[in-house]
């Protein structure tokens, strides 16, 4: 099946049976519709399923969609300063297997000092066989959270210099990680481009 795009340009490509495709609607499953719905133009613009889109919002988060848990909980997290909903939905967004959500997910985590739980979820981006997929969610969440403002919290700030390794590691330098600097350096990255929000 084809790719549409809506009137506000985002995608809305339905992932279902396409076996009949003279009518690829007709027997659609709300369900299905509303949990596999591309979302990529919201998960870059927050903002506007708080304003103009809340009740599809709505629509999708009962139907689990996996980018929208990860919407609300940037939206819960840092706009609404819920920060016990944010991280509901961004886990919640992660056990639906969206990789934005797990690295968010995990880098809060490492923020919030529960650093165990955060080399987890950030684990589960396979960081150890090749960085690519953890470099893409980081650009998308970056530019995501470049939306909102003044996302720093002191604690973060406390959280880096308490996870910076003890061994010698190139403290600016992405393509030399290992498993006493990758955390370190994630959570380095966020906490200066959160300082710059302000």
């Amino acid at each position: 099946m084809g790719e549409e795009k809506s009137a506000n340009n985002y995608d809305t490509n339905y992932i279902g049976d396409s076996s009949n495709s003279n009518d690829e609607h007709s027997n659609s499953d709300p369900t299905n519709y509303f949990r596999n719905i591309y979302l990529s133009y919201f998960a870059a613009e927050p903002f506007e399923m708080l304003t103009k889109h809340n009740k599809f919002k709505e629509l999708c988060l009962e139907n689990d969609n996996p980018e929208t848990h990860y919407i609300e909980g940037i939206l819960q997290y840092f706009v609404h300063k819920e920060k016990r909903k944010g991280l509901f939905h961004l886990r919640q967004s992660s056990i639906g297997e969206y990789t934005n959500g797990t690295y968010l997910y995990g880098l809060l985590m490492l923020a919030l000092e529960h650093y165990p739980k955060g080399k987890k979820y950030l684990d589960k981006l396979q960081w150890k066989e090749n960085l690519s997929t953890s470099d893409h969610c980081r650009k998308r969440v970056k530019k995501t959270l470049s939306t909102i403002p003044a996302i720093m919290e002191t604690r973060y700030y406390t959280a880096m210099v308490n996870l910076e390794p003890q061994t010698e590691c190139y403290p600016d330098n992405m393509a030399q990680v290992c498993k006493h600097c990758y955390y370190s350096k994630r959570l380095t990255q966020f906490v200066q481009f959160a300082m710059n929000q302000d």
